[in-house]
């Protein structure tokens, strides 16, 4: 069965090549598209998602704003699992940042050329989110066009979960910087784990993967 994997805003699915999946499901990437001049989320959405092969059962994992992309996809697509990893799944797992983002319009009136530099990116988060060293981010980051950015940045800011996605799962870690754990409810925990649990505590995550294709 293929499991198909999507990362994080702007990373690509190297963050996921330490996880491994049990006998008989093999690991699928599907890396980011930059966005089309005003591009909804559902039209992007469903344009990310043609390389899925639907002929036959498969699993979607969604990694942070993956986590988001994933549970767009079950409006139309029917995976026999979904599974999220350091992400949220409904309007009172938003953090409080994220809130007040869409109450001041934090992205809306940027100018494009604010953009345009790696360091949004690469500086702000491997300082202050995923505490990684700027040789990691360079590895790991990817997707840093100015125009993928600021359109991530309003379809996360934005989001509203007004959608029961079926048969979801979520794995987060205790001590994540993104998404608080203490706001969030039915969730596979890993101790101790941070926004990066994915690269950090890959063998954790690989066993709760594996419980719940097991399901």
């Amino acid at each position: 069965m293929n499991v198909y994997f999507i990362s994080g805003m702007s990373a690509n699915c190297k963050v996921f090549d330490a996880i491994e999946l049990p006998e008989g499901f093999d690991k699928q990437y599907i890396e980011w598209l930059i966005p089309f001049e005003k591009e909804t989320l559902d039209e992007y959405t469903h344009r990310i998602s043609l390389d899925i092969d639907t002929s036959k059962p498969y699993v979607l994992v969604g990694y942070s704003f993956g986590g988001v992309i994933v549970q767009e996809m079950n409006r139309f697509l029917n995976p026999l699992k979904t599974i999220i990893i350091a992400s949220m799944k409904a309007e009172n797992e938003i953090p409080a940042l994220f809130r007040l983002g869409r109450k001041i319009g934090f992205s809306e009136y940027l100018p494009s050329r604010f953009f345009k530099t790696n360091d949004l990116i690469s500086d702000f988060f491997a300082r202050f989110v995923y505490r990684a060293t700027p040789a990691d981010m360079a590895k790991y980051v990817s997707y840093t066009d100015p125009v993928y950015t600021k359109w991530c940045l309003n379809q996360i800011l934005y989001w509203h979960s007004n959608f029961a996605c079926p048969n979801l799962y979520h794995i987060h870690g205790t001590k994540d910087q993104m998404f608080p754990f203490k706001l969030l409810k039915d969730v596979y925990a890993v101790d101790g784990g941070d926004h990066l649990l994915v690269l950090k505590r890959s063998r954790e995550v690989s066993n709760i993967l594996a419980e719940i294709l097991y399901k």
